[in-house]
């Protein structure tokens, strides 16, 4: 499984000194996947509201030339401790806006998909034939749309990726990974904060290398290596500004427990409205079965943990989808050697499966900054779903933003860019587990404690709330207070002074 870019130069062409322009699989994937995804709708990518407020921290990372430490963006929790453990990606995304508005969100953000899936294709390919690495990287795609968002770990994806892959030849070639990771994991770390789980991917592939050792001397060796590569590992992820500090956020995330499921993304999956991930997870589950597949303890340990994250949150689809072929496949490639890649070039799809030429490269980047040019210059992409423009408008007129708001939790990243202090937004880890849930209980109308008393303890003045929130019949009859506005997105309650 060579960590190697679908992309790149052959090498037996770049020795001849001529240009190719043979196409591969991986180039015609991602070259697809970005036009699909670049468009001039900027769905699905702009369809999040958390878009909105990375690019605000990353804008204020620009102007202040520092990295947050407090919470400045809400006023429930102001001042608190509060770091962008996202802060490179943020960066990045700020920059893309700033050149470019929206649409150089969207390029952005397409770029890393295309980067992503066309690398899952190669990297299956060093392994298996092109025929089962389509079908992996076609089901990885289908599981993950729900999730074809402009966030952060867009930018790691990729990475994540190459850190699995090179775990999983370590452990098949029977030695440590290659030092080139540890630089994989540097990035990683100040991209995204799902790096802690490269980190417990490394030291469950470590245990699984030293249970599969032959003897006792290779055990050893094997345990001394894994264990520096484990320790610098450790080591390099602290080297971001915040230091040890990005580890404990992920601990905060899960500590906030039940109220997760207050949030759309971390609950389980609804196969009502995604039929086609428990179609996959069958069709899987009977491949397995009826096939008898044999993982190592420890690998099928791995799958089921990534199974089981899936099942509990449905924000982790791409883990399982995309990571569990790439521990799978070299097994599937020795107990069923008519799928295994084997060197062959003979055919169609055989050729394809080689790198692309060096002038299919060159094409393929030219046709898609060609492409990419005439989208930013023809189309006027905005995230229209997650801006309630007009509505804020209205408030702004009203002078109602200098007072306190009770926001739709969606609305939380559009209010952070428009400069107004958030009751909530998508930031779980700062508020916690015991404000989101009397935040969600409170909106849903369930619970002990009634709207009223949680408006009157926090002094709002006015609610900003998506037209389908419970919250707002309670709100219409509610004496003291007035409904302002209301349209197809947003209604707008103020407080009667």
């Amino acid at each position: 499984m060579a960590v190697a870019s679908g992309l790149s130069l052959s090498p037996d062409l770049a020795r001849r000194g001529r240009l190719s322009f043979r196409p591969s699989w991986p180039l015609a994937i991602g070259l697809a996947l970005f036009v699909w995804l670049a468009n001039a709708s900027g769905l699905p990518l702009l369809s999040d509201p958390d878009s909105q407020w990375h690019i605000a921290v990353g804008n204020w990372m620009l102007r202040h030339d520092a990295v947050p430490e407090v919470d400045s963006y809400s006023f429930t929790f102001t001042g608190q401790p509060w770091i962008a453990k996202e802060w490179l990606s943020q960066l990045i995304f700020a920059g893309a806006y700033d050149l470019a508005g929206w649409g150089g969100v969207v390029i952005l953000a397409a770029a890393g998909f295309a980067i992503t899936f066309a690398l899952m294709t190669r990297l299956l390919m060093g392994d298996l034939k092109p025929l089962p690495a389509l079908l992996f990287t076609a089901a990885a795609l289908t599981m993950t749309a729900p999730h074809l968002l402009a966030r952060p770990y867009v930018l790691a994806f990729p990475l994540m990726l190459w850190w699995v892959a090179g775990l999983v030849r370590a452990v098949e070639a029977r030695r440590a990974p290659q030092p080139i990771l540890l630089l994989v994991m540097l990035l990683w770390a100040n991209l995204h904060g799902g790096f802690t789980l490269g980190i417990a991917l490394a030291g469950a592939m470590a245990l699984e290398a030293l249970v599969g050792a032959r003897d006792g001397v290779e055990r050893r060796r094997l345990f001394v290596d894994w264990l520096k590569f484990g320790v610098a590992s450790v080591l390099v992820a602290c080297i971001t500004p915040y230091g040890p500090e990005s580890f404990l956020v992920t601990a905060r995330i899960f500590s906030i427990g039940d109220a997760l499921t207050a949030i759309a993304e971390w609950r389980s999956p609804n196969f009502q409205s995604q039929p086609m991930q428990e179609l996959i997870l069958l069709v899987a589950l009977y491949l397995m079965m009826s096939r008898g597949l044999k993982l190592p303890v420890i690998r099928l340990l791995i799958v089921l943990a990534l199974t089981h994250l899936y099942l509990r949150y449905a924000r982790n689809a791409e883990l399982l989808a995309t990571l569990t072929p790439l521990m799978i496949a070299p097994l599937l490639a020795r107990q069923w050697p008519s799928l295994a890649a084997n060197g062959e070039t003979g055919g169609r799809w055989l050729v394809l499966a080689r790198p692309a030429g060096q002038g299919a490269l060159a094409l393929g980047l030219g046709l898609a900054l060609l492409y990419a040019g005439g989208l930013l210059r023809l189309a006027d992409i905005k995230p229209s779903n997650t801006m309630p423009a007009a509505a804020l408008d209205y408030a702004r007129t009203a002078g109602l933003t200098t007072g306190h708001v009770f926001n739709d939790y969606g609305y939380g990243g559009y209010l952070i860019r428009a400069g107004i202090p958030t009751f909530i937004d998508g930031r779980g880890e700062l508020y916690g587990g015991a404000f989101i849930k009397r935040y969600s209980d409170a909106i849903n109308l369930r619970g002990d404690e009634s709207l009223e008393a949680l408006l009157a303890e926090y002094k709002i003045d006015w609610t900003f709330l998506a037209k389908d929130i419970p919250a707002n019949k309670l709100l219409a009859h509610l004496p003291g207070w007035h409904q302002a506005y209301s349209d197809d997105q947003a209604i707008i309650f103020v407080r009667d002074r």
